[in-house]
């Protein structure tokens, strides 16, 4: 199978940011709105991210009890912590950070095994037809074809490529979610996730 079947993976994060509003206020302006008490802010950043979180946080757990309760402790907590927060120009990547700590936190005792939180299965995703629908090269087939390679990938290795392609993070921001000393470290396990992806698809 062509290699260029892959580029769905970089298509998509850019395809999915093409449908939010073109008036949609910067990042480090709305999060400064929010840390000066206003509620209009707080409510849009909830509204814009609660669906991205909680696909994420199904992603990490399965449990879609526990992903609901750990968004809502994160924002509860950014509420009431919002004079002591600092800046960030990434309101995205500052949730999933947050998300995945509560998250974690919530199962005890994961940090001192460094298991996945759904256990043996860990990080899961696969693409959809719908979310693929903007590469017109790939048919049914091929989507098939290519998530049976995702589903190969190690659990490290699927959150990764999700981070990179799916949130569009970089390597330094990549390399604090997962934990990683480096980022050379990083890209070393991207390689080596694109690796196997190509040689499963031939």
């Amino acid at each position: 199978m062509p290699l260029s079947h892959l580029n769905v993976l970089k298509q998509f994060p850019a395809e999915r940011n093409k449908t939010r509003s073109v008036e949609k206020t910067p990042d480090a302006t709305l999060w400064d709105q929010f840390r000066n008490g206003s509620d209009a802010a707080f409510i849009e950043i909830y509204e814009q991210h609660f669906d991205r979180l909680f696909a994420y946080g199904m992603r990490l757990t399965g449990d879609e009890s526990l992903t609901k309760d750990g968004i809502q402790e994160v924002f509860f907590d950014l509420k009431n912590l919002r004079k002591k927060l600092g800046a960030t120009d990434h309101i995205r990547f500052y949730l999933l950070k947050c998300l995945k700590r509560k998250l974690f936190r919530q199962r005890s005792g994961w940090e001192q095994r460094r298991e996945p939180l759904q256990g043996e299965e860990g990080f899961d995703f696969v693409l959809s037809h719908e979310q693929v629908i903007i590469d017109q090269q790939l048919d049914g087939e091929r989507i098939e074809e290519l998530n049976r390679a995702i589903a190969g990938l190690s659990p490290r290795k699927k959150e990764i490529i999700y981070y990179f392609f799916y949130e569009g993070l970089s390597y330094a921001q990549i390399r604090d979610l997962l934990g990683l000393d480096s980022d050379h470290t990083t890209r070393n396990l991207m390689y080596k996730a694109l690796a196997f992806l190509r040689k499963a698809l031939g």
